[in-house]
């Protein structure tokens, strides 16, 4: 349990130094096709163990191939929370917003700037006199979120599904 902590330690630190030599818009993108592999991880970990069922549900062209579907199942199917659920979909849009723009975009936008700071994650967590910028906030956000998600993936391997038996016929008389 040590040695995932240090590791999830090391890999949040990893992505905040990663995107610290980024631009806005390549710390949007980043950072939700980060989230978006620890989300099909997370939901891999919870399906029965069938790599073609994997790969039929999580493909890219796939019923849970994309970012928003993940979102979507992972809360469906309680394995992330309220907050995180909330959060991932304001990454999301503002992920879509940084695509949709085909120049550079920046976090100062006020579109962006406005969903960056309903991010609820790193509101609980930095303090208010910091007056965090918008991209500090999505950064940290995603960090964390990227932190979680390991730790749910990890939970949802003990709640893993496992395929029922045949069926079987029953009298209801």
């Amino acid at each position: 349990m040590e040695d995932q902590k240090s590791g999830s330690i090391r890999e949040w630190k990893r992505l905040v130094d990663e995107f610290q030599k980024k631009s806005d818009r390549a710390v949007a993108i980043l950072g939700t096709t980060y989230l978006n592999t620890h989300l099909s991880r997370l939901l891999e970990c919870f399906i029965v163990d069938d790599e073609k069922v994997s790969k039929m549900l999580l493909g890219e062209e796939n019923p849970l191939g994309t970012f928003e579907a993940r979102i979507k199942a992972a809360f469906g199917f309680g394995l992330i929370s309220r907050t995180e659920y909330h959060d991932l979909v304001l990454i999301w849009h503002i992920r879509n917003r940084f695509v949709r723009d085909m120049g550079e975009g920046n976090f100062a936008e006020m579109e962006i700037r406005d969903l960056c700071k309903r991010l609820k994650i790193p509101d609980e967590v930095i303090l208010r006199e910091e007056n965090p910028s918008p991209r500090r906030l999505f950064v940290f956000g995603t960090a964390i979120l990227a932190q979680q998600l390991m730790y749910r993936a990890n939970e949802a391997n003990d709640e893993k599904r496992v395929l029922r038996d045949n069926f079987i016929l029953v009298n209801i008389e």
